[in-house]
């Protein structure tokens, strides 16, 4: 049954406006998603959709509250008018398993972060780890740039012991950095039978040296005429290269 909310004060519509604190995000382990790509990809993870009388998959959901523009207006954060939005439970973090993981390291703009998730669904990257100083991964702007890709990950949150212990378990962990030591990525040939850690660093600062001196490798990307790439277009080029999905390795 489709239920009609008509006031800015009713409890649900204060609810979802409050799920843009990160903290209370957190505590409700509850975030906010809009538009029908996403709900569609969300789905087995939605509490509650509002929606505009115009939404036309009402029938394929439950617990779907129809309101009119200007209470849509008020609880979107998107520029233009979006015609759905749902409340949306907490991804479950799985074991790592695969063999192709990324570690991010303190990468803080959301936009970066969404665009490497995307980029990781891509390449077949599906284990993704999180430091504590990263973009929060249920953040509005993340979850939009990743074009639902979160929901096809395994996102977990961990610090550097984590990231360690993968490499005492046989990972091998892959530093991008300038230093004149690195080598060349065109010049890496990432074998399909080994496990590898591929590690992104903070947009300012880069990656941490710690996890510099306890890397296998370090890597660096052919560039002419600037002295670096964004974070989110290195790991695009990185992951493409460490990919089982490339043609040329598909009979190795």
């Amino acid at each position: 049954m489709i239920k009609v909310i008509k006031s800015k004060d009713n409890d649900l519509i204060k609810y979802v406006n409050k799920l843009r604190n990160n903290a209370f995000s957190r505590q409700e382990k509850r975030f906010i998603i809009e538009g029908n790509h996403l709900i569609e990809m969300a789905k087995d993870y939605i509490d509650y959709i509002f929606c505009l009388p115009n939404f036309k998959d009402k029938s394929l959901y439950n617990n779907i509250y129809e309101i009119d523009e200007m209470l849509m207006k008020k609880i979107s954060q998107n520029q233009s008018i979006t015609n759905v939005l749902a409340v949306c439970k907490y991804i479950p973090e799985k074991e790592i398993k695969s063999n192709r993981v990324i570690y991010l390291d303190d990468v803080q703009d959301p936009g970066n972060v969404g665009t490497i998730l995307r980029t990781a669904l891509a390449f077949g990257f599906k284990d993704i780890i999180f430091s504590s100083g990263c973009a929060f991964k249920y953040n509005f702007k993340t979850i939009q740039s990743s074009q639902g890709s979160v929901f096809k990950l395994n996102v977990v949150e961990g610090d550097k012991n984590k990231l360690f212990d993968l490499q005492k378990s046989g990972y091998k962990l892959v530093s991008t950095s300038l230093d004149v030591n690195s080598e060349y990525l065109s010049k890496i040939n990432f074998k399909k039978s080994e496990n590898y850690v591929i590690i992104l660093g903070n947009e300012g600062k880069g990656i941490s040296k710690d996890i510099q001196d306890k890397s296998d490798l370090k890597i660096k990307i052919e560039i002419n005429e600037i002295d670096s790439l964004n974070v989110g277009v290195a790991g695009g080029i990185i992951m493409y290269a460490a990919s089982t999905l490339r043609k040329e390795d598909q009979n190795d």
